[in-house]
């Protein structure tokens, strides 16, 4: 059988993921749409494949001949629409004529992410056409079947009432030879004597079920998972249904990043505590990790009982940690860049370019802290200068970090965030501070500390035996927390709630397992496996977490 895809939309609501490729180019689980529907066809059997391009045609085409080196058995055509900004997916079909008209052959709309499944199911079933039908399930916007006694279809529309509709196509279908006959030849009517471009297939097949004799049957797909990706509610939804990750009550551990992930400023992000708590109730170890070198771990542990999530301060990791670690190991023949001896014989202690509290963290650490440098002065220069987010940032503390490094003190960098998340938006973090002193030295940090260092988290793997397997971080920075997450190996969630954008992960070469609206979604990994947690989706947005907006194979 062969098998058409109708991918030439612009996808516009799903801009600016789109200004650069086609909506079935964009990714869920890491694979483009498109991607998944090929893999789905090949493993069916259904290995001629049509594919109907528009909209940046060439990056359709470049991935259809990926697709066609990854899966040998897969004959994969491309046809381009000229004018696929003014017409619809009924004229997308109409230029696969010549190949499968009066022939049998699968059809699907390039949009739709799907269980390999649910097109074995419509392949099996016994009809010689079908619609592979959500049964039980309603959308205003969804393209919604009524049939007749033995699952006979007889409308197939946007406007059925509830009260009469089977339930709603997935837009995958399979015809027969019979039917294709008929299609085409209605398309051909609508398109070349009625001159209408715009219509949709689904027009066409309505038509056809209610005023011909037809043998289309609508096949139960309802347990199958499938999402029509119009806009980012429906991205969303994919993201989670189509995720690879495993549940978290089945990790020895979880790490949590915190500002953006677990909380904003000092308010409780939703969910963060609820899925703590259930955590831990599991048996989950749960560790707290950040960059933010302005407090200590008292302070966090503090701030985060206070915020109803009981913590204590040997679970808050930190990215002050690793300079300590640094300092303690370097400390007995001087600080440099790789912590060999510097050839000094004593230690003239460190500058921290910092807040009172990583001074003193330091100072606890057994690191000798100075209070002031004077550049070139015969009291000598301070081994290194650590340079921290400093929520007490004067010119004087810039400028004595300056004349220290300039002077020959190793300019360490606590950890590389550029920017804080914050209820009011993002202010100039670590990363900031440190490029100005890049600026003013002339000089790069020798060392860079705290996420995406596999060594934040080398200290508690090490001493609680946890492999990789066993552990996942959570955050919602891409460059740092997932990051850490790949540089240990093991999974990783990012969260939209801080940093991060869609568009920024899909456009990423660093790949998060999940990617998910905020934490409070990852109360459906805990408990069951993530196929079975989504039958509850975003109460704001129950239509479009469902099927989406139909809007053809924009």
């Amino acid at each position: 059988m062969k098998g058409v895809i109708l991918a030439a939309g612009i996808g516009s609501r799903l801009r600016p993921l789109t200004l650069q490729k086609p909506k079935a180019c964009v990714t869920v689980d890491g694979t483009p749409i498109l991607a998944r529907q090929l893999h789905a066809y090949a493993d069916a059997g259904v290995t001629d494949v049509t594919v109907i391009a528009g909209y940046l045609a060439d990056d359709v085409r470049a991935l259809c001949e990926e697709m066609g080196e990854a899966r040998p058995e897969l004959d994969v055509t491309v046809r381009e629409s000229e004018v696929f900004a003014n017409t619809d997916n009924m004229y997308s079909l109409y230029l696969a004529r010549e190949v499968v008209a009066g022939e049998p052959f699968v059809l699907s709309n390039g949009d739709v992410a799907f269980d390999r499944e649910l097109l074995v199911d419509l392949l099996d079933a016994e009809a010689d056409s079908a619609i592979a039908t959500d049964v039980g399930t309603y959308s205003d916007e969804g393209m919604k079947v009524t049939v007749e006694e033995g699952d006979r279809v007889t409308h197939i529309d946007k406007g059925v009432p509830p009260e009469v509709a089977r339930g709603v196509s997935t837009d995958v279908y399979r015809f027969s030879a019979d039917f294709s006959s008929m299609l085409f030849e209605e398309m051909t009517e609508t398109i070349e004597r009625e001159g209408d471009y715009t219509d949709w297939t689904e027009a066409a097949i309505d038509r056809l079920v209610r005023n011909r004799d037809h043998d289309v049957e609508a096949v139960d797909v309802s347990g199958r998972d499938w999402v029509e990706i119009d806009n980012f509610a429906d991205l969303r939804t994919a993201d989670r249904r189509f995720s690879s990750l495993s549940t978290l009550d089945s990790k020895e551990a979880v790490f949590f990043d915190l500002d953006g992930t677990i909380y904003l400023d000092d308010e409780l992000l939703d969910g963060a505590g609820e899925l703590i708590r259930t955590l831990r109730e599991r048996g989950v170890d749960v560790y707290f990790l950040t960059n933010n070198s302005s407090k200590w771990k008292d302070d966090y542990a503090e701030r985060l009982t206070d915020l109803g999530v009981p913590t204590d301060p040997e679970d808050v990791l930190l990215s002050t940690d690793g300079v300590i670690q640094h300092l303690q190991r370097t400390a007995s023949g001087g600080v440099d860049s790789g912590g060999a001896d510097s050839g000094k014989a004593d230690s003239d202690g460190v500058y921290v370019l910092g807040t009172e509290a990583m001074r003193d963290a330091l100072s606890d650490g057994g690191i000798p802290v100075v209070e002031a440098v004077e550049g070139g002065d015969e009291t000598g220069t301070p081994d290194a200068a650590v340079v921290g987010f400093d929520t007490e940032l004067t010119y004087e503390k810039a400028r004595q970090a300056t004349l220290a490094i300039r002077d020959g003190a190793t300019f360490l960098l606590a950890h590389p965030d550029a920017v804080c998340p914050t209820g009011e938006g993002f202010v100039p973090d670590c990363g900031s501070i440190g490029a100005m002193i890049e600026r003013a030295t002339d000089q790069s940090p020798a060392r860079v500390f705290g996420k995406p260092n596999a060594e934040m988290l080398a200290p508690v793997l090490e001493r609680e035996g946890y492999d990789p397997e066993e552990v996942a971080v959570v955050g919602d920075r891409l460059e740092t927390d997932v990051q850490l997450a790949e540089n240990v190996g093991c999974e990783s969630v990012c969260v939209l709630s801080g940093d991060a954008t869609r568009a920024e992960v899909e456009e990423s070469a660093i790949d998060p397992t999940l990617v998910a609206s905020d934490v409070s979604v990852l109360t459906e990994f805990v408990a069951r496996p993530a196929s079975e947690s989504l039958d509850s989706v975003d109460a704001a947005e129950p239509d479009e977490a469902i099927v989406g907006e139909r809007g053809g194979d924009e």
